[in-house]
């Protein structure tokens, strides 16, 4: 038995070397002169801000990440770790006093939330630091280039607490094989970074490309990129696919809890929603939707889990269990089923995920409870 699983139904093991190497060869597929944003937000997609953001810093010459939230943002400065932290998404009033505290970088694109930051920079004697967020397509947040450009650097200009560092957009369908609405967008960020800098304004921060647009899009403008799922080796490109050759940094466990034989015609799980066809053993294993194990991906996708190196089809699933049908498996209480990664010759990968869903893999994956243990192996240097 593993000592370092201590006490849980599930854990989540993260390879925090499989990390490593994705950000060294994401670095050497940018290049110099470009830096890198690890971007850790819904817990670093599941698996754990603190802890991912603190190896990051210390071990992998991090001096910036980005969130999605000042709570996020929070978290990791309240875990005494070190770097510049930027809030992507749009900020809620009741966060200004923190994030003029935290001295935390937000974006400028809102008239109303720049007047109330800047006063509160000036309350607290301080400078706070924004990046424009130019608008190009995805219709989130941000200000197109042109006139609603120039009404926004005309009221920065009037700003005086305010510090302008940077200019970045964010692309809407950088994973999609016709790339020719993301150089779209990225011809309309061009405009807008001109524009801004037409005004006088020195830019150490220009960034568009998401994990997608990374692994094939080049533009000699840009000074950083915006890794999410790509450090974690999930790269959402099908075309070309894991081009940079990354691995999958997350695997998750659970235990067999009981094994029976079900006779045909007898129903497993609430609502009798499967019955057997003929007699069938059924393992009940130790996590459920309560855990982050897509209710939907468990009951209507067909999806499986691996028990001692061979595929289990989920024939149920309930807040903290699953059934599996193991008829034609070994199996005894207390093996480990692999929900996610590699088991012998066999793994599920979060793309399986995804397509059997018909949705992202991060509709599980950040959504992985707390009750599910997070263990780090590993531990390089970059």
């Amino acid at each position: 038995m593993n000592t370092e699983i201590g006490f849980c139904n599930s854990y989540l093991e993260v390879n925090l070397d499989a990390i490593a190497e994705n950000l060294r060869k994401t670095r050497r597929h940018i290049g110099p002169g470009v830096d890198l944003i690890p971007v850790l937000k819904g817990n670093a997609y599941g698996l754990g801000l603190v802890e991912i953001a603190r190896f990051l810093v210390s071990s992998c010459e991090v001096t910036q990440i980005g969130n999605a939230q000042v709570f996020e943002s929070l978290s990791i400065r309240e875990a005494g770790i070190e770097c510049d932290l930027m809030v992507i998404g749009g900020v809620p009033f009741n966060n200004i006093p923190a994030v003029v505290n935290h001295d935390l970088i937000t974006p400028a694109y809102e008239e109303e939330y720049l007047r109330l930051l800047d006063a509160e920079a000036a309350r607290c004697g301080k400078k706070a630091r924004v990046e424009i967020k130019v608008e190009t397509g995805l219709n989130r947040i941000g200000v197109w280039p042109g006139e609603s450009m120039d009404h926004l650097l005309d009221l920065l200009a009037t700003l005086e607490h305010l510090q302008v560092i940077g200019a970045f957009t964010h692309f809407a369908e950088a994973d999609a094989v016709d790339k020719s609405f993301t150089r779209e967008q990225l011809a309309v960020f061009r405009e807008g970074v001109q524009q801004i800098k037409a005004r006088g304004y020195e830019l150490p921060f220009v960034h568009a490309y998401n994990t997608a647009a990374v692994v094939w899009l080049r533009d000699e403008g840009m000074t950083h990129i915006r890794a999410g799922g790509l450090i974690y080796g999930y790269d959402s490109n099908q075309e070309p696919l894991n081009a940079l050759g990354l691995e999958e940094a997350a695997t998750w466990r659970a235990f067999v809890t009981n094994v029976k034989m079900v006779a045909a015609g007898e129903a497993v799980g609430y609502s009798r929603a499967f019955r057997a066809q003929r007699p069938t053993k059924v393992a009940t294993i130790s996590a459920g939707y309560g855990d982050g194990y897509a209710r939907h991906l468990a009951a209507f996708c067909g999806a499986e889990m691996l028990v001692n190196g061979r595929r289990a089809k989920v024939i149920g699933t309930c807040m903290d269990q699953t059934f599996l049908d193991v008829t034609d498996i070994e199996v005894k209480m207390n093996d480990q089923v692999t929900l996610l990664g590699r088991d012998g010759d066999e793994f599920i990968s979060v793309f399986e995920w995804q397509r059997l869903m018909g949705q992202t893999y991060l509709a599980v994956l950040a959504n992985v409870a707390q009750r599910v243990k997070r263990i780090y192996i590993g531990g390089v240097k970059s």
